[in-house]
């Protein structure tokens, strides 16, 4: 069953979860992840359904497929509107 609040970016993230972590922890995960250009939120996120889905969790599985489907689809949009621009560039250069 698909979430009623899911938009083109993909399920509203409306839920809390907290842990806690040594400041020295705390340091390290957030030097890694600026270094990545990403927030702490995200990896946090990735790491532990990934760990599920090497476990077999099959739920997690499904949340990485339709991840990268819609990912895949944000791309193909983006090349398609380069291409599109890339037409029209040469069409006006003519």
């Amino acid at each position: 069953m698909r979430n009623t609040m899911e938009g083109t970016m993909g399920p509203s993230r409306t839920e809390l979860m907290q842990f806690k972590v040594t400041p020295y922890e705390k340091k390290v995960i957030e030097e890694f992840v600026r270094k990545r250009r990403d927030t702490v939120s995200e990896y946090v996120r990735s790491a532990v359904i990934m760990d599920m889905v090497l476990e077999g969790e099959v739920k997690a599985m499904k949340i990485v497929v339709d991840t990268i489907g819609r990912k895949a689809v944000q791309l193909l949009n983006k090349r398609a509107d380069r291409l599109a621009k890339l037409g029209a560039d040469a069409t006006d250069s003519q």
